[in-house]
């Protein structure tokens, strides 16, 4: 056997097969998880937060499949779900955003095409993974948008108590639920489930991420009033997530589950909705710091 052909890579399927398991790929990449059992695990959760959710989900990782499948974006990539679960997010943040649901979901579409270009650029052009920095700034234009026009906001809804757990507690089941900008303590334990699935300690990082954020709010003078519904405790349960997903340690979830708990209260006090953007901060810190001493952001 002559150099050459000893240096060829074993063929890679690029069927229909392949662009199909991207989909439920695209919506596990939200927890930074590449898995196909994941995803259906987190739609079952969103089904359970309200069909239009686990819809928006599937309809928002199909259409970043099929924008990067035309951008010409290696399929290997896209059968990854790296350029699912912004768009999965753009489209989710919409209908939960606004209404009527028909007219959300056709401006979340729009959305997921921008955020799967921007997500291709900045494979192209950063240094660093994008994260869900895609989805923040395109679901930033889309919110300004709809306020500027007067598009009607869609009800919001609290958890219900369960499990001997009421108020401020639940919060330890919902914040993995608005990680999906979804609401309740049930779609909140099934996605624990779903990273149990993929790995036990990545659930357990994510419910100790949602508590310490919670004992932090606490201990403000003032406790906000939605803290039952995950809004302070999903940043803090996917930067646990993400960082032990990529190799960093237990110490250094200690230091950034309180950093992206003071982001988070920064980026509200500039008047902008937070959503994952303290998370993606913690980790283009830690990516940063990665390349600094080895050359690359990969582990």
């Amino acid at each position: 056997m002559n150099d050459t052909a000893a240096e060829k890579s074993p063929p890679v399927r690029h069927g229909a097969l392949d662009l199909l398991r991207a989909v439920p790929t695209g919506v596990s990449q939200v927890y930074l998880q590449e898995s196909v059992p994941a995803g259906i695990v987190f739609l079952v959760a969103l089904a359970l937060a309200g069909p239009e959710f686990a819809l928006a989900g599937l309809v928002g990782s199909a259409v970043g499949m099929l924008t990067a499948t035309a951008l010409r974006v290696p399929r290997e990539r896209i059968s990854q779900g790296l350029f699912g679960f912004n768009s999965t997010l753009v489209v989710l943040g919409t209908v939960a955003s606004f209404q009527p649901f028909g007219a959300a979901l056709l401006v979340g579409i729009a959305g997921a095409v921008v955020a799967t270009l921007l997500a291709r650029v900045a494979d192209l052009l950063l240094a660093v993974p994008a994260r869900t920095a895609p989805f923040v700034f395109t679901y930033w234009l889309i919110v300004h948008t709809g306020h500027h026009f007067g598009w009607a906001e869609a009800a919001s809804s609290s958890p219900s108590p369960v499990l001997g757990l009421d108020g401020d507690y639940l919060s330890l089941f919902s914040s993995e639920a608005e990680v999906f900008l979804s609401n309740g303590w049930l779609p909140g334990l099934v996605m624990l489930i779903g990273l149990a699935i993929v790995q036990f300690r990545l659930a357990v990082g994510a419910f100790c991420g949602a508590a310490v954020a919670l004992v932090a709010v606490e201990l403000l003078p003032d406790t906000p009033l939605d803290v039952s519904d995950g809004v302070y405790g999903f940043n803090a349960a996917l930067v646990v997530v993400g960082l032990l997903t990529t190799g960093r340690t237990w110490r250094s979830c200690l230091i950034a589950v309180p950093a992206v708990v003071l982001l988070q209260g920064g980026i509200e006090f500039l008047g902008l909705v937070p959503t994952t953007f303290p998370f993606v901060l913690a980790m283009w810190t830690a990516d940063l710091v990665r390349v600094h001493r080895t050359g690359s952001a990969q582990p």
